[in-house]
């Protein structure tokens, strides 16, 4: 597992990059999830705070809990960004235990490449414990190709710890504590699908929802409109 240490001599080019494409694309993706003015986010893994910062700006009543590894770290984020509803906490995820119950949203970005891979269910069931019915968590990883690739090629570009975390070990383990992949996609950010996102929610019995159900007049009658028009422009032979 990563140490303090590494990511406290980590904060110089987290300076220099601020706010970089990866935590913006991070940023973008939560913002598409919803989050509004009365949010709360548990973001885990917050090094200096440069996505606690963009979330500041969209969450003024919510709350925003932030915490990481590097003491060194947490108290930059400290010192710049102060806004009564953000809260920062240096631990290990493993003895940390924040203020708030719950929360909306729980942001694993660019974290768990980093925690070995046999306290994965430890760490994954610590979260569903801080995740209500409604709760959304948000992974985002590295693609396990390219840390393998990285490994054998270029192993001065890894962290302390970078390991390849595989789609079917994360099902595997979100199965068995009663969590779902709700969207999964390989995505590009620095080289060609050198990244994976995850969007987790909690296990809920199946509900039969029909659609029909759920739409406006205007809706409907735009559905049916297109059904009409697919029939007459795909005419499928009767004989």
């Amino acid at each position: 597992m990563s140490t303090p240490e590494f990511y406290d001599n980590f904060i110089t080019y987290q300076i220099e990059s601020g706010v970089n494409d990866r935590i913006y694309d991070c940023y973008k993706r939560i913002k598409k999830q919803g989050i509004n003015n009365n949010t709360s986010v548990l973001e885990i893994g917050c090094g200096i705070g440069v996505l606690t910062y963009l979330l500041s700006r969209k969450i003024k009543n919510g709350v925003i809990e932030s915490m990481d590894l590097s003491e060194k770290s947490v108290d930059y984020a400290k010192k710049h960004i102060k806004q009564k509803n953000i809260s920062f906490t240096a631990s290990n995820i493993f003895d940390f235990t924040p203020k708030k119950t719950t929360f909306d949203f729980v942001t694993l970005f660019d974290v768990i490449e980093h925690i070995p891979l046999e306290r994965h269910h430890e760490l994954f069931t610590k979260i569903s414990g801080w995740m209500h019915d409604k709760s959304t968590l948000l992974i985002n990883l590295p693609n396990p190709e390219y840390i393998l690739f990285d490994q054998k090629n270029q192993p001065e570009v890894l962290q302390e710890m970078d390991q390849a975390v595989f789609l079917n070990d994360l099902s595997e383990t979100f199965n068995k504590i009663g969590l779902q992949i709700k969207s999964f996609e390989t995505h590009s950010i620095w080289t060609k699908e050198d990244y994976h996102f995850f969007i987790i929610k909690k296990k809920t019995p199946f509900k039969e929802v029909l659609l029909s159900n759920e739409r406006s007049f205007l809706q409907k009658a735009v559905t049916k409109f297109k059904r009409e028009w697919r029939k007459i422009y795909f005419r499928f032979p009767k004989k």
